[in-house]
């Protein structure tokens, strides 16, 4: 079986295809794996260090209103199949997996003409643009909430199987001890997570720099608590330079490609609500404060949280009119009060699918076994 996988951009789309791409190569399940994607910093140096096959498409998103961004879009689109339709000469996938991401929309396209059996995953809870471009095309659809199946075609929904979002192995494999002493800090004290995503947050970084200078203040949270703090590249000597002087113990970091020991550290998240994060702390039961990305695109990240906060695994809070004295109020509340802590997690768990990634091989490989 020979498998190509597209994802590119954020790490929304490229960890679910790294949990997948992994998954296959540790198993002996393909015979050869093939990435396509863009030129971000962040997958072509975490490609590299995973000894993945890649290649570099010029995909450009769809404009989403008339702007200058038109100006060049055509010609970049009409490159980026030339280019996919070289590579699907050369490679001759047996299955082609599109992860969401716009850097999928020729290469799919092209299985479609081709004949190629594809499968598109949507990991938020409403589709993205391009994935709703390519509903018609695919051969199956792999979603992660229940709620993305709605206002569908039958035929569409015939094509839809519920999984869930991928994660990678080493998250459900690290315990707390393992990773409290990984990231050097205090077993017997109440570790706060702040995660920003994959390319940081600046106001979600303002907010949780205010927070703990005022959880500073008071004498038991000096005592009580530490913090992880993952900035993103932008922010990372500002954060370190805020928090140094506070007696709270802090762990900066601009980002960690081994985040499953912060999650195994921590006792509760704060933290965007991409796909991604939403799936990792399921999964592992950790308790959140979710804060949307209110930019988001179709405000997917605020309707993944609303999921979440519906079953009583987190909190929402939305970013425009949140303080730090409001975010401050609901981090004690939940301190002190661990048993609604436990029913959070517990929650969280329910809505969990640590088993998503060994389901999504087992349909890749049912689509390649269909092959003539």
């Amino acid at each position: 079986m020979r498998v190509l996988i597209t994802a590119g951009g954020t790490g929304g789309h490229i960890y679910p295809a790294l949990a997948i791409a992994s998954y296959l190569r540790e198993h002996h399940l393909a015979n050869r794996i093939l990435w396509i994607g863009g030129r971000r910093r962040l997958e072509v140096e975490l490609l590299r260090s995973q000894g993945f096959d890649f290649k570099q498409i010029k995909a450009s998103p769809f404009p989403r209103a008339f702007s200058q961004k038109w100006i060049g879009f055509p010609f970049r689109l009409f490159l980026s199949f030339f280019q996919s339709f070289l590579i699907l000469l050369q490679f001759r996938p047996t299955v082609i997996i599109g992860m969401g991401s716009f850097h999928s929309y020729p290469v799919v396209m092209l299985a479609f003409f081709f004949g190629i059996r594809s499968l598109v995953c949507e990991q938020n809870a409403s589709f993205s643009l391009t994935n709703k471009f390519l509903l018609p095309y695919v051969s199956k659809i792999a979603t992660s909430f229940p709620q993305t199946n709605k206002n569908l075609s039958k035929r569409i929904k015939n094509k839809i199987q519920l999984i869930g979002n991928p994660i990678r192995f080493k998250i459900m494999a690290t315990g707390r001890q393992k990773g409290i002493k990984r990231v050097n800090l205090n077993k017997d004290k109440f570790t706060l997570l702040f995660l920003g995503g994959s390319q940081g947050a600046h106001n979600l970084n303002k907010i949780g720099v205010k927070v703990i200078q005022l959880l500073n203040r008071q004498k038991r949270m000096r005592d009580e608590i530490q913090v992880i703090f993952i900035t993103g590249e932008n922010d990372l000597r500002w954060v370190e330079n805020s928090l140094a002087p506070l007696k709270i113990k802090s762990l900066v970091s601009s980002y960690l490609q081994d985040i499953q020991y912060a999650y195994a550290a921590s006792h509760l998240a704060i933290c965007r609500s991409g796909a991604t994060t939403i799936a990792e702390l399921t999964a592992l039961g950790l308790p959140a404060i979710l804060i949307p990305y209110p930019y988001a695109t179709g405000r997917h990240q605020y309707e993944n949280a609303r999921i979440l906060q519906a079953k009583g695994a987190a909190h929402l809070l939305v970013e425009n009119n949140l303080t730090g004295d409001r975010l401050k109020k609901l981090i004690l509340d939940l301190i002190e009060d661990k048993s609604l802590l436990k029913k959070m997690s517990r929650r969280s768990k329910e809505l969990g699918r640590p088993q998503a990634t060994g389901e999504m091989v087992e349909l890749i490989c049912d689509l390649a076994n269909r092959v003539k």
